[in-house]
């Protein structure tokens, strides 16, 4: 028995064939898989939804520190305790241990390198079955990326204390 991604892959590999698109568009093969049975909404538990609602507002909550610095408020960490993973939210101002902290940024950096690998691997991929078109570039430094965001937020911010001074 296929487990639940290998079902949704076939209904989507499916889909494709059916309709011979070159890129689908998610809502219309949710119709589609609906409309026809072939895909099932699973049984969710509530604190699993709730859970993950949670994750989402706390990634969203952010603050701009003395500097101008704009920077995610609440930090997660994912802990093994007892053979179960758990997860701790904590405020990064005035909540949280110093190993929390560094657990929380390494997790995220791993996250980041997991992305990045398989990014990478995708192109990698990618211009080896197109050889014939021009090679997709994929820079790893992110270094200029980095300062060109962080040049924008600290306008962003200089503008706003500029509005507050001036009452508007």
């Amino acid at each position: 028995m296929a487990n639940f991604n290998e079902q949704l892959i076939r209904v989507l590999e499916e889909y494709e064939a059916l309709t011979g698109e070159n890129a689908v568009n998610p809502d219309n093969l949710i119709t589609w898989a609906l409309e026809n049975n072939k895909w099932h909404p699973r049984p969710q538990d509530v604190r699993k939804i709730m859970r993950k609602e949670l994750g989402v507002a706390v990634s969203h909550l952010r603050k701009i520190d003395e500097n101008g610095v704009e920077y995610r408020a609440k930090q997660v960490a994912k802990l093994l305790e007892d053979g179960e993973q758990i997860t701790m939210i904590f405020d990064v101002d005035n909540g949280g241990t110093d190993k929390l902290r560094r657990l929380a940024t390494r997790q995220r950096r791993d996250s980041i390198v997991s992305d990045i690998f398989r990014a990478k691997s995708d192109v990698v991929h990618m211009n080896t079955k197109y050889p014939d078109e021009e090679p997709i570039q994929f820079d790893l430094d992110f270094n200029e990326d980095y300062e060109e965001r962080r040049a924008e937020e600290k306008m962003k911010y200089e503008e706003s204390q500029r509005k507050f001074k001036n009452g508007a």
